[in-house]
């Protein structure tokens, strides 16, 4: 009877000692600060990661490893293409292009405040639009096309072929031609926030907490209301996987282009910006707690770091690889490498054993070409998990009841 009491005893011990996977606070791997007293609200990463724009009242150009290449003029909102050559941004009625160099190209006067742009993945063709009008432009900034005769717009984006777009309004949603000529439309109710997948094949709308996912014929294939909040923040990945939903009731949402809900995530505060890879395996979710967490496909929460402001809509990138990881509040830029977000095993209780360095769980390859972009060393904030302490009691009850 000691023995096995002695056994139990011990077991409890084991127990309690087992590593247990949690989430870990990252440091970022670089900060820059803002260079004016203006605020920051947007920022964008090339599709390979090279380089970062961050916008607002000021432009700050950077590379992947934080390097600043240029500052200046100024812009809200952004879309940058993917090899990191054009930036297409907007403040107040203008639409402006400047080359990845900090070149000003272009200047384009829109008559109204500009809400909405678009642009192909290597900038043949750009589209921008505010209140009831819509401007095709060139690559050159010859205006190909005006429109002033729209229903209010919502949000609009170009095909990545330029050969049509998709546009949302108080009266729907329709797909036109580069003629402006509609082609289709669903005229049943409002709608708001909407994506194209890379290869033109599908499309999908977000409206409060209602998802559609339409081809590009225009079938709805299927329809979905998540129980809860509004969308604030919405991505879909390139290969049309991961549709990624961040909403007002504090909850961050993942679905497969089948509509099935893959998992939820809660957050303290509202979740307004997300951003998802390419494959769709890596997730990046900033909140008004001033919270950027990072996610893959499968929901595991792989890390967060802290902002010293609230994250705003548009203020999470990531490159397409996945390897390289943006974010922006009012008065910094952070960035971060995929590989920093892994998912360490903390023993419940100290050891004597040194600690054990986890590898990174990206599934997207990450090659070491910038020597100085290197991994900051983290530190563990996660709470003590639920099962290793109910565990212990349940064995503490077995001994006591054998004892007695």
């Amino acid at each position: 009877m000691h023995c096995h009491n002695r056994l139990l005893f011990i077991g409890m011990i084991l127990l309690a000692c087992l590593p247990v996977p949690v989430a870990s606070a990252v440091d970022p791997l670089w900060t820059v600060a803002a260079t004016t007293s203006g605020e920051l609200s947007a920022v964008v990463v090339s599709a390979d990661g090279s380089t970062i724009i961050a916008g607002g009242d000021q432009l700050i150009a950077l590379s992947r490893d934080g390097t600043k290449l240029w500052t200046g003029w100024s812009g809200s909102r952004l879309v940058i293409s993917q090899d990191g050559k054009y930036i297409l941004t907007a403040r107040d009625q203008n639409a402006r292009m400047i080359s990845g160099t900090g070149t000003m190209l272009w200047d384009q006067w829109l008559e109204v405040p500009v809400t909405d742009m678009s642009m192909t993945p290597n900038a043949s063709l750009i589209l921008t639009g505010g209140a009831n009008r819509l401007r095709l432009i060139s690559p050159s900034g010859e205006g190909i096309r005006h429109n002033v005769t729209m229903p209010v717009m919502s949000h609009f984006r170009l095909f990545p072929d330029g050969e049509q777009m998709v546009i949302t309004s108080t009266k729907g949603i329709h797909t036109s031609n580069l003629t402006f000529f509609s082609e289709w439309t669903d005229a049943n109710v409002t709608q708001d926030l909407v994506e194209v997948a890379a290869d033109g094949s599908s499309f999908v709308s977000v409206t409060n907490n209602r998802i559609r996912f339409y081809t590009r014929d225009g079938q709805l294939r299927w329809e979905r209301a998540l129980p809860g909040g509004n969308a604030l923040g919405f991505a879909y990945s390139r290969d049309g996987s991961t549709i990624v939903v961040g909403r007002d009731d504090n909850t961050l949402s993942v679905l497969d282009r089948d509509g099935n809900l893959l998992w939820t995530a809660p957050a303290a505060y509202w979740v307004t910006s997300v951003a998802v890879s390419d494959d769709g395996n890596t997730i990046v979710a900033g909140s008004m707690d001033k919270t950027v967490s990072v996610y893959d496909r499968a929901g595991t929460k792989l890390g967060f770091a802290t902002a010293k402001n609230q994250i705003k809509s548009g203020s999470v990138a990531v490159s397409g690889d996945g390897s390289v990881i943006a974010a922006v509040d009012e008065s910094t830029v952070y960035g971060f490498s995929r590989s920093q977000f892994t998912q360490p095993v903390t023993p419940l209780m100290p050891t004597p054993s040194p600690a054990i360095t986890t590898p990174a769980l990206s599934t997207t390859p990450v090659t070491p070409v910038y020597t100085a972009f290197t991994t900051t060393a983290t530190t563990p904030r996660a709470a003590l998990p639920p099962a290793g302490p109910f565990g212990v009691l349940v064995l503490f009850l077995v001994w006591r009841s054998r004892k007695f």
